[in-house]
């Protein structure tokens, strides 16, 4: 049996749009098992990025314990939830967020060289894992250069070659047509089947159905699926 990865317990998070408060997250309790691969699904707005995004300490909750690996992180100073974030979450993103003037094997790198990795080490990381997504031939090129599936798979390098304990997707095939989107899911169920802990949000039914479990969400609540 998996070791418990992510423990979320009662986490409340609003927002203030003008004079209206908005409930991004309304008393989440979830388990997330190391391994495991997961689709959160719901209709914009019902709080699955702001729940992507407190797992991934961009947003810290209002209220509710957070436990990631069993380390509590409700209460770190920013420093310490900055150096969990590069170590420890991955993201990938719809817009592949890559730095234009670099190229792929430099975006690929730069979370290594922030964590002060060797270059001959970052070196022979890097090279492995542009093999492992298809652009060893592609190293040199800037993201202006690459398709939408080469640079989501450019992101994707980015954001396992530091090898985190858990890789968060936000609508990662969204911005691509179909065949490319077809090959980055493969890409992640690879990961995956590797042992990498997997939360994605989509709104795509037939990749809700690829993952092993579903979480729905609505107005900022999870419906089912929290297991």
């Amino acid at each position: 049996m998996n070791e418990p990865i992510i423990t979320l317990r009662d986490v409340k998070k609003t927002f203030t749009v003008g004079e209206e408060t908005v409930h991004g997250l309304r008393n989440i309790s979830l388990q997330i098992d190391s391994g495991e691969y997961i689709a959160v699904m719901g209709p914009s707005g019902s709080g699955k990025s702001t729940l992507l995004n407190t797992i991934g300490l961009l947003d810290q909750p209002d209220s509710g314990q957070y436990l990631l690996e069993k380390r509590s992180i409700t209460d770190l100073s920013d420093d310490e939830r900055t150096l969990i974030r590069r170590e420890r979450i991955g993201f990938i993103f719809q817009f592949f967020h890559l730095i234009p003037r670099l190229s792929a094997r430099e975006n690929i790198e730069l979370p290594l060289m922030l964590s002060g990795i060797a270059p001959a080490v970052r070196h022979k990381k890097v090279t492995e894992i542009l093999e492992l997504v298809g652009l060893g031939e592609r190293a040199k090129h800037r993201p202006d250069q690459l398709s939408g599936g080469q640079r989501q798979r450019v992101a994707i390098a980015r954001a396992t070659v530091t090898q985190p304990a858990v890789l968060l997707a936000d609508e990662p095939t969204g911005n691509l047509d179909r065949s490319s989107g077809h090959e980055i899911i493969k890409i992640l169920e690879n990961l995956n089947a590797g042992g990498l802990t997997i939360l994605m949000v989509t709104h795509d039914p037939e990749l809700g159905q690829r993952a092993h479990r579903r979480i729905r969400m609505d107005d900022g609540a999870i419906l089912d699926g929290e297991g």
